[in-house]
């Protein structure tokens, strides 16, 4: 590999190379000239104006990223699962039902390994670790960036263009911390772009098989951070494979190592938990294609901070430089480059389309954002770039002084019943107001909440009643008290359970020997597995009737206390039944059953199956197909 990061193939007598003089070096031990690390060292190191270009949004954003930080309840379920984790009992929501809550393999597991070293609680070890991790992966996409257009044009000045935008949008800084995984795949994002721009600073089949491999294995890794990011994991080895001139050994060896651990989860996973992809893909029925819902969504995230404005003026500087790029005798193999995360981001918005979004204002848009600006995070100064970049930067004061979505962001469409629902929500704000700090980092802040909750919890556990409670939001919507409960089935090994929308939440407040009874399919077998009941927001399309999960863990002999307007006789009696007929049974089987070779081997085998399943959400029907 050359010394410097310019391409092999680049004209020696660009117009924009940077003009030879001569200077003194250091002797070598050899004699005199420069050492080749040395010469590549000073090559790679910024210069002190690219510094302060690189340094000013990078602090903004760290700034802005400490000043928004909060945790929410998707990152309260991550937490749990690491206290599970640590107690020795696997990874598990609740003791004695397996269910992957976890929508971030990787996220989960960093988080594990920080959990034996942080001084801090799960939740702020959490939100603190994102923030890190999101600002050193905005960094080194800078760098990277500088990188690249330092060996396409060494003497010119660089802007912040892509910088300021997406330092710019408020929604933004809220995910940098939230505790889930976003820190995570910017960083992840940022690493494979820096490792994509060192294969093509190399001579076409001048790197070695091992770097490629081990870029390959980094590539491979898109999924574990999150399933949909597969398709950023094809884009980046396919642009790997060109910029190497990978022939056919190579290409499968690439493919084999990309896919290695990712494969290798997946057959845990199948074992272990009985499914193919993880319990919240099941709930929120990844394979349905909701294009309408899905538009919406990309949309949402557009309209408060008009982002089609610096979106224009970007377009117009990313046209300039692909007509400068066709001049240059390696024009296709930077075009590439260039293209790589572009086509990324289009997969990953067509598929986020598809699949009808998500309930969180922004959430799964910032990375793709991320990638569609890698390229233009900072350009070249000249005559046209230089007014365009001023006015991204003025956009970008307005928008991050003023543009502000509100909290319901986007209703649904008419089509999906006569009155709107809340499809689309700014999660921040939501819960700023609900726990009334302005940074609710901590469990504690969000358990604040729900403190009768917590309080009859608590006293249960401490007394050893084994009962099951109801929220108290929950339990008043069906004109119930507050410590409304039913006796827990006597085979159950937890000592107490609580029936709850907020599964986080109701982990935060349920100890670990306790059973969090969700609402909503993210962490319930049967929830996850019923057919839709609500099609307003993703994630949020399968609430489980009372009946299923009285049905599931309380003494059957207590039955007849259950108050009819919480759930019939008859729907009980019905969903009880069902639980011990064919496929219900053998799923409830697979999660329920003690973890054993033939029980691994047996949920393995018909995992496929068994995530296909899906059961009518009322009991009576249940019982008509099963029985």
């Amino acid at each position: 590999m050359p010394p410097t990061s310019v391409p092999a193939t680049a004209p020696a007598d660009s117009a924009d190379a940077e003009p030879t003089r001569p200077r003194p070096t250091a002797p070598d031990r050899e004699g005199g000239g420069t050492r080749p690390f040395v010469r590549a060292l000073r090559r790679r190191m910024p210069r002190p104006v690219d510094l302060v270009v690189m340094l000013v949004p990078t602090v903004i954003l760290a700034v802005m990223g400490w000043h928004r930080r909060w945790m929410t309840d998707d990152g309260l379920i991550f937490t749990r699962v690491v206290r599970q984790i640590a107690a020795g009992n696997g990874p598990v929501y609740s003791i004695g039902e397996r269910a992957e809550t976890s929508t971030s393999t990787a996220w989960q597991w960093v988080l594990v390994a920080f959990h034996g070293v942080s001084p801090l609680p799960p939740a702020e070890t959490a939100v603190y670790l994102g923030l890190a991790l999101s600002v050193t992966g905005f960094w080194i996409a800078l760098d990277t960036t500088r990188r690249l257009h330092r060996a396409l044009s060494a003497k010119r000045f660089l802007l912040p263009a892509g910088a300021l935008v997406f330092v710019a949008v408020p929604v933004n800084w809220d995910f940098l911390t939230a505790g889930m995984e976003m820190g995570l795949v910017v960083f992840w994002t940022a690493v494979s772009w820096s490792l994509l721009v060192t294969a093509w600073a190399a001579p076409v089949g001048g790197v070695g098989t091992r770097r490629v491999l081990a870029t390959s294995f980094w590539f491979g890794l898109g999924p574990l951070m999150r399933p949909d990011l597969v398709l950023t994991s094809v884009a980046l080895l396919g642009a790997l494979a060109v910029l190497t001139a990978a022939r056919w050994p190579r290409l499968v060896a690439m493919a084999a190592v990309a896919g290695a651990l990712p494969a290798a989860y997946e057959v845990f996973r199948m074992g272990y938990y009985g499914l193919v992809f993880p319990m919240p893909a099941l709930t929120k029925e990844a394979g349905d294609s909701l294009w309408e819902r899905g538009r919406d969504y990309v949309l949402d995230y557009e309209r408060p901070y008009r982002l089609w404005i610096p979106a224009m003026l970007l377009l117009v500087v990313a046209v300039r430089g692909a007509v400068l790029l066709g001049r240059r005798r390696d024009a296709n193999r930077t075009w590439l480059l260039f293209a790589a995360p572009l086509v990324a981001a289009l997969a990953q918005t067509l598929y986020l389309a598809k699949v009808g979004g998500d309930f969180m204002h922004g959430r799964l848009m910032l990375p793709i954002m991320f990638l569609v600006l890698l390229p233009l995070l900072l350009v070249p100064f000249d005559k046209l770039s230089a007014p365009l970049v001023a006015s991204v930067a003025v956009w970008a004061l307005l928008c991050g002084m003023d543009m502000r979505s509100g909290v319901v962001t986007t209703l649904t469409s008419a089509h999906y019943g006569e009155v709107p629902q809340n499809q689309t929500w700014n999660e921040r704000r939501v819960y700023v107001g609900d726990t009334g700090k302005q940074n609710p980092v901590s469990s504690q802040s969000h358990i604040a909440y729900l403190r009768k909750s917590y309080s009859l919890v608590v006293r249960a556990d401490a007394a050893g009643k084994h009962v099951m409670y109801l929220d108290h939001g929950y339990a008043k919507a069906y004109g119930l008290p507050a410590d409304f409960s039913l006796p827990l089935r006597p085979d159950l090994r937890n000592d107490v359970a609580l029936v709850i929308g907020r599964l986080g939440l109701g982990g935060a407040i349920v100890p670990l020997d306790g059973m969090v009874a969700d609402l909503w399919g993210l962490s319930s077998t049967i929830g996850a597995h019923i057919e839709q009941t609500h099609f307003a927001a993703a994630g949020h399309q399968k609430l489980l009737p009372p009946a299923w999960n009285v049905a599931l863990y309380v003494d059957p002999a207590a039955f007849k206390d259950v108050p009819p307007q919480f759930a019939s006789q008859e729907a009980i009696r019905a969903a009880y039944r069902t639980l011990g007929c064919g496929k219900v049974a053998e799923l409830i089987d697979s999660v329920t059953e003690p973890m054993s070779m033939k029980r691994f081997w047996d949920n393995l085998t018909g995992a496929y199956d068994r995530t296909k399943l899906r059961i009518p959400s009322d009991p009576i029907e249940a019982e008509r197909k099963f029985c």
